[in-house]
């Protein structure tokens, strides 16, 4: 699916610096797999998350989330599909864009809190810049 320039989003996103995401299967047994390495969170809303990830990852697969972003002390659990997946221009990664399926009555009140003390509107990223963030990790 290539994007047509139309924004579909329903819910703003945010910038949220020092915001990671590490992701596994979310099928029978994905709860015997290792979550992957954190990676970097370009954007975050209510809805769902971008990121960039070095594996290439299916378009409507269903992942578990653990999302880590200040000022939690432990991660936000969540279950979310994979709308998208690009190779980056950029970096040797993938883009990624999710839209979260799960998440309980708790969670969600974790991830509004998030979102409410967020700054950034948007994050624009140079290569260099990604860089620097992917090695604080």
């Amino acid at each position: 699916m290539s994007w047509d320039g139309v924004e579909r989003r329903g819910k703003k996103r945010f910038g949220v610096k020092g915001a990671s995401v590490q992701h596994r299967s979310a099928g029978l047994l994905g709860w015997m797999e290792n979550f992957s390495p954190r990676y970097l969170v370009l954007n975050l809303s209510e809805s769902g998350l971008h990121f960039i990830t070095k594996s290439d990852l299916r378009e409507g697969a269903v992942l578990a989330l653990r999302l880590q972003a200040p000022p939690l002390e432990e991660p936000i659990g969540a279950k979310a599909r994979v709308v998208w997946c690009r190779k980056s221009q950029e970096h040797n990664a993938f883009r990624v864009g999710m839209a979260f399926l799960r998440l309980s009555e708790g969670e969600r009140q974790r991830l509004k809190g998030v979102l409410d003390n967020a700054i950034l509107d948007k994050v624009d990223m140079t290569t260099k810049q990604f860089l620097k963030e992917i090695e604080k990790l």
